[in-house]
């Protein structure tokens, strides 16, 4: 058998500081909220539920109840229920749920527009 055979002289490099980007933490942040699944999944449906449905569509429905608005509202709801009726991880249910909140603040927004 041949043995592995390192030069006499090494050069020892430092370890350099990596800065983590936010997306990273991000990711990191869901993975350690997975112990607080149930409290995400009452959180999110609630907050969609019972606040930024029906402020999303009393908006849309007091400035003119285009069809087109009120189905990016029901979207933004069922993306919500169902990633987390779907029991999926943290990492999935987080983000759509503010997803979900983005898309509301979006249409409420546009409901003024159009």
């Amino acid at each position: 058998m041949s043995t592995i055979t390192y030069p006499s002289k090494y050069v020892q490099y430092p370890i350099q500081a990596q800065h983590k980007t936010a997306i990273s933490r991000f990711s990191t942040w869901l993975n350690r909220e997975e112990k607080n699944r149930i409290a995400w999944v009452g959180i999110s449906i609630t907050a969609m539920a019972a606040v930024f449905f029906p402020l999303t569509m009393s908006a849309i429905l007091f400035n003119g109840a285009v069809f087109k608005l009120i189905i990016g509202a029901m979207v933004s709801l069922s993306l919500v229920v169902i990633t987390n009726l779907a029991a999926l991880p943290t990492k999935y249910t987080i983000p759509a749920f503010f997803l979900g909140v983005g898309i509301d603040i979006v249409l409420i927004f546009a409901s003024f527009l159009i």
